[in-house]
């Protein structure tokens, strides 16, 4: 009788070792678990804050204003480009190059009085190789419109929002673009200051020009850009469009589109119409 109640203390004893040794494993494991997130939480919120340092200078260097819809009272003088030799190229998907276009055809369509035509602005997200085309662009982000004259971002929450899903994409921001609606694909003075500081973040960050108005079949209607700071001139970039697009077919492609451009449905039933 004794041995047996003895056998039992032990296994009780035993028993409770165990569950103690589980609930201290429990513990650590969720203290644990605990740490790694507030740590990723820690970093995530270090990089927002970082962005948001970045974003709140760029507020600082420059004046920011609500979009207006006005002429163009005076033209804008037109930055002289350098023809230099470039060795890294650039390749662009056909994604990114529709995105840009119905992005710049949406504030500038035929359905809009031309004195209403504004102009666009996005980012390019990429990647870099070591081969063959150095930088391809595979996305383009729409940021925002603004005035006859010049475009800006005017809400940087979302390009917090998009930064956040470009990384999510592992890509980055390789440079920006921006629209002149009917007036051809050349840099402005005003560009430079906005180029200057993505090339302060990556001195290879580019830029593009697209006038939608100059896709007629020959030409996609754009151009890419990269400034030298040091002289504050611009050169042109050379470039290959990625995939089976046709420039021939573009303008159909974009007629096509412009249902959805102007914010319509594209199809309607009979008994919708």
């Amino acid at each position: 009788m004794v041995n047996c109640e003895e056998d039992t203390q032990m296994h009780d004893d035993d028993l409770n070792e165990q569950i103690i040794k589980e609930n201290m494993k429990q513990r650590i494991k969720e203290k644990l678990k605990k740490e790694i997130l507030e740590e990723i939480y820690s970093e995530l919120k270090s990089e927002e804050d970082d962005i948001k340092d970045k974003v709140a200078a760029r507020l600082k260097e420059q004046e920011i204003t609500t979009p207006t819809e006005h002429k163009r009272t005076e033209p804008i003088k037109a930055m002289p480009v350098t023809e230099l030799k470039i060795e890294q190229s650039v390749s662009i998907s056909v994604k990114a190059i529709l995105k840009i276009a119905s992005h710049a055809l949406k504030y500038a369509h035929a359905k809009i009085p031309r004195e209403k035509w504004v102009e666009v602005i996005g980012l390019l997200a990429g990647k870099e190789y070591d081969f063959g085309p150095q930088l391809h662009i595979e996305d383009a982000y729409p940021m925002g419109h603004g005035t006859a004259i010049y475009a800006e971002i005017k809400d940087y929450n979302n390009y917090v929002r998009a930064f956040k899903d470009i990384k999510k994409k592992k890509l980055f921001i390789c440079g920006w673009y921006h629209s002149h609606p009917s007036y051809g694909t050349w840099m402005s003075p005003e560009d430079i200051g906005t180029q200057e500081r993505y090339q302060k973040l990556w001195e290879k960050a580019i830029a593009l020009v697209i006038d939608p108005y100059q896709i007629d079949g020959t030409s996609a209607g754009f151009e890419i850009f990269r400034a030298s700071l040091r002289t504050r001139k611009w050169y042109r970039v050379p470039f290959d469009i990625e995939g089976a697009l046709d420039v021939k077919m573009l303008p159909e492609i974009l007629n096509f589109m412009n249902p959805i451009i102007e914010g319509k449905p594209a199809y309607l039933e009979y008994d919708e119409e």
